[in-house]
């Protein structure tokens, strides 16, 4: 499963087979690919006249996922994170026709999900707002789906809080796991793409402590965080998720991909071959480290890539040698 935009000069090709959908590399044949089938439970109606689709995303997981606001904080300040295309994406009206998602939207659309046999896990971010006003949403959100069902699992994905002692609210709330998104491992190209966070939210040793201080309080493999890959060098990157893995922490990391309107616009991300370097080797570190699937699925959007290299290397193919899709186990 892989996202993808489009380059002039990719050697990658896609070619029309005999009716299947066929990757080429440089005029050698990859194999043939599938594309996602948007799930017709997106398209149940909200009380409130808004498709569940434009509250919530259904992934191929069996989990739900929110994003509760379209825009993130730190703009106002000037201190958006330079690789980050959040707020310029805030600009497309048609994909984003609830800015603010209300608690009782997103309970209503966990609801519709989970009668439909989905949103086995729920996964919740946004972009940075005042940190009072963030755990009190998380809680309200956690409270009205509360009122249909004892319990749900998920993850609440924060930024670092002032003070750590909020923490075990999140817990307190019902959620099971949280994360905290460093985004990188050196602290001097942290400082220097990530102004906001290295200002507003205490600097990289902040964000380190709360992972640590989360692990205490939500147990090893619970505790999740992102690192944009190709942002530093590899190195750097491994060396990052393997200590916070020594921590209980599972590093999951996306593909930086150069945004329109942000400050890395028309800079390059590194060849697949250092994509494939870091999702190989990362994995190594969780299996060394003992990380189940469910763990592996269950912090930000970036895990699943690593997740099915994961279950690769546990050899999970079925009968015929496929490697089926992974599905989070299901809610009674």
């Amino acid at each position: 499963s892989a996202r993808s935009n489009f380059s002039r000069w990719t050697p990658y090709s896609l070619e029309v087979e005999d009716g299947a959908v066929v990757l080429y590399d440089e005029g050698s044949r990859v194999g043939p690919i599938t594309f996602k089938v948007p799930n017709p439970v997106a398209d149940s109606v909200l009380s409130s006249g808004v498709r569940l689709r434009d509250v919530a995303g259904l992934n191929p997981e069996g989990g739900l996922h929110v994003m509760y606001s379209a825009e993130c904080s730190l703009k106002d300040k000037g201190l958006d994170c330079m690789f980050c295309g959040f707020n310029e994406r805030a600009k497309d009206g048609n994909a984003n026709k609830v800015p603010i998602k209300s608690a009782r939207q997103v309970a209503e659309a966990y609801t519709i999900a989970r009668r439909a046999g989905l949103a086995n896990h729920f996964r919740i971010t946004g972009g940075f707002i005042p940190e009072r006003r963030g755990v009190e949403y998380y809680i309200d959100v956690a409270e009205a789906i509360h009122e249909d069902w004892d319990s749900f699992y998920g993850v609440a994905v924060i930024g670092a809080p002032a003070d750590l002692s909020v923490i075990p609210k999140y817990k307190e709330a019902g959620f099971q796991n949280v994360s905290h998104n460093l985004e990188i491992w050196n602290k001097d190209i942290f400082a220097a793409l990530c102004p906001g966070k290295e200002r507003e939210t205490g600097g990289w040793q902040h964000w380190l402590d709360a992972l640590e201080y989360s692990v205490s309080v939500f147990g090893k493999g619970n505790v999740h965080s992102n690192f944009v890959g190709g942002l530093e060098p590899l190195d750097s990157v491994l060396e990052g998720i393997e200590f916070l893995a020594s921590k209980g922490v599972v590093a999951h990391f996306s593909v930086f991909r150069p945004e329109i309107g942000t400050a890395l616009e028309g800079y390059r991300s590194p060849e697949a071959e250092w994509h494939y370097k870091l999702v190989d080797k990362a994995t190594n570190i969780f299996r060394r480290h003992g990380f189940t699937n469910l763990q592996m699925y269950s912090g930000p959007a970036s895990g699943p890539h690593a997740g099915e290299v994961y279950r690769i290397k546990g050899g999970e193919f079925d009968e015929n040698g496929i490697l089926s899709q992974w599905k989070y186990p299901t809610l009674s």
